[in-house]
């Protein structure tokens, strides 16, 4: 599926739309296409007054029509738009301001006392837009850039041009910031209905991932894209999202696994609760065959899986149920290619573990003012995943784990993975992390957290000898830690580095 204008009805709200028709809901207000194309055309014409065409604008936002307005007006006055993580700290938001060279920033009003401990002087910003009525010298009310600097004059762009940055945390912990083209934007958008089996007008998503991260992005847009109803709120809130289940008649829900399992352990969902969606979809790398079942007895619906990552997305999708735990994470989308090769970049035949390397409209152009890792990551326009997996004759592929985060035992090689998958199927584990850590006799070893099922009382070793009916004795974890929750990156994922922490201190 190829549009040469899917940009050109995103930058053009109402382009080929009716303008009178719902875009977005948040809470109790509602905007038409109509409402959200007037106000980006007024801020746009305020960023075209800054001389702000080809420079990043930053923003932290929460979900809701703010961030949208800032978005879509980034798109229509050619300026690149890029949001920056909420849970970012004064440190971490000065050292991206100061990689990107931004010259503007939009931030909400309850996060405006990060700024009280950065220079902003050492800085590229000029201009400081807060969600209110701003108390801090020197920064100005967002909701001024609502009303027209001027003449609204859509600029010109290319589809080489820088669209979108997205900061991410490389393996160092430094700042990347991920640049989509336009093209690559579109890609994303053509991508993502293929793997969500064709949006249309007819559709309602109900959005609770970040809007300032890839995937509330590719949610929205793809939604608005087509003409959609985004029904959003800000992050999941149980006593908010079951009502909007039920009520708001969502066909689409795109979020990450962690809501399922609460929704699954929250005992006041049943299959009338699922009865609007169509499709249901996670992003990921594995999806554990035992939930997958249990939520599909519950619910009546099969989670569906996406592979991607904030460079390259939406790649492979798993549309049935991983019943074995083969760790599948489906086939390739149409316009995507998949290559598993090994260490000399040579391709591997099927059934042999190798990193995936793809190609795509949607795979990024690089990093933003980063040429060592563009150049590092990308090969003949081939972007190199980090990831290991296999394929079988039928096309089918199956994760394997991260290359760095393979853990040798005694010189045998073993994923956190297939770790994991073993450990999900007792029935007294409901979640499950595995990270590996030296040991000096043996190298590296496994070593697993686990959150128990409310109730239970299984221990260390009991889970131990169970592992060890699953998979080879190598492999089972040679430690064992039992937490309340397990720690989630600001994109829901689990948090590996910060597992690191929770290892006792010799």
């Amino acid at each position: 599926m190829s549009d040469s204008n899917t940009m050109e009805k995103i930058i053009d709200l109402t382009l080929d739309k009716n303008p009178e028709i719902t875009a977005m809901k948040f809470g109790e207000e509602i905007f038409t296409y109509g409402d959200l194309e007037l106000l980006s055309r007024h801020a746009s014409t305020w960023f075209t007054a800054l001389g702000l065409k080809g420079e990043p604008v930053a923003f932290m936002l929460p979900n809701g029509f703010e961030i949208l307005i800032t978005y879509l007006a980034c798109f229509k006055s050619g300026a690149v738009a890029m949001p920056l993580n909420r849970r970012y700290a004064p440190a971490e938001l000065e050292k991206v301001l100061l990689d990107s060279g931004a010259k503007c920033l939009v931030i909400e009003l309850e996060k405006l006392y990060l700024l009280d401990d950065i220079d902003l002087s050492q800085t590229s910003v000029e201009a400081v837009y807060a969600t209110g009525v701003v108390p801090r010298e020197g920064s100005k009310n967002f909701y001024t850039l609502l009303g027209p600097a001027g003449p609204y004059e859509q600029a010109e762009h290319s589809a080489q041009d820088p669209a979108v940055i997205l900061y991410t945390s490389g393996s160092t912990g430094e700042p990347k910031g991920v640049v989509h083209s336009y093209s690559s934007v579109e890609g994303i958008i053509n991508s993502t209905s293929l793997a969500l089996e064709n949006v249309s007008s007819d559709d309602r998503i109900l959005i609770t991932d970040p809007q300032v991260h890839i995937s509330g992005f590719l949610e929205t847009f793809t939604g608005l894209y087509h003409g959609a109803t985004v029904i959003v709120q800000n992050g999941f809130n149980l006593e908010q999202f079951v009502p909007a289940l039920v009520n708001e008649g969502p066909t689409l829900l795109v979020t990450h696994i962690d809501v399922y399992v609460k929704l699954l352990d929250s005992g006041v969902t049943n299959k009338s609760t699922f009865a609007a969606l169509r499709g249901i979809y996670t992003g990921g790398d594995s999806l554990p065959s035992a939930f997958q079942a249990k939520f599909y007895e519950h619910s009546g619906l099969i989670i569906q899986l996406g592979y991607g990552m904030t460079e390259a997305i939406w790649l492979t999708v798993a549309r049935g149920a991983d019943t074995k735990g083969t760790g599948t994470i489906g086939k390739t989308l149409p316009g995507v290619e998949i290559r598993i090769v090994d260490k000399e970049g040579k391709n591997l035949p099927d059934g042999e573990v190798g990193e995936m390397w793809v190609k795509g409209a949607m795979v990024t152009p690089g990093y933003w003012k980063n040429e060592k890792a563009t150049e590092e990551a990308l090969e003949g326009g081939w972007f190199k995943t980090g990831d290991l997996a296999y394929r079988d004759s039928e096309g089918t592929i199956y994760y394997s784990g991260r290359s760095k985060d393979i853990i040798i035992r005694n010189t045998s090689n073993i994923t956190p993975g297939e770790v994991e998958q073993a450990l999900y199927k007792n029935p007294d584990v409901k979640e499950a992390a595995v990270i590996g850590v030296e040991e000096e006799k043996e190298g590296h070893v496994p070593v697993a957290f686990v959150v128990k099922k409310e109730g239970s009382n299984i221990t260390e070793e009991e889970l131990k000898e169970f592992a060890a009916t699953q998979i080879a004795e190598y492999k089972v974890p040679a430690r064992i830690y039992f937490i309340a929750e397990l720690p989630l990156t600001s994109s829901g994922k689990i948090d590996h580095k910060k597992l690191y922490d929770l290892l006792p201190k010799d």
